[in-house]
């Protein structure tokens, strides 16, 4: 059994307000879940309003199935948010 631990960075640039941040961060760790099942929170970055972090975890049984499922869930975060990805990394444990 594998545990995939993903860490992620957004630049949301169109963001104003931790407000806006926080309706952004919901909608996506929402669909995340409901999609992939995996566990998702917000990890850093929290007083920064343009900044979303996020810290994602999946089991997997073996290493192989550990990358088809972090690269399903690098592409559906880059097709279902609106900020820029500055940071995506992946570690097996």
């Amino acid at each position: 059994m594998i545990v995939l631990c993903i860490t992620a960075q957004l630049h949301l640039a169109w963001c104003r307000s931790l407000k806006e941040k926080r309706a952004q961060a919901q909608s996506l760790t929402s669909r995340l879940r409901q999609r992939f099942n995996v566990s998702v929170a917000q990890s850093g970055s929290q007083d920064k309003h343009q900044l979303l972090t996020l810290s994602l975890a999946a089991l997997a049984f073996d290493a192989a199935q550990a990358d088809s499922i972090a690269q399903n869930l690098y592409d559906f975060v880059l097709g279902n948010s609106q900020g820029e990805l500055l940071v995506w990394e992946v570690e097996h444990r």
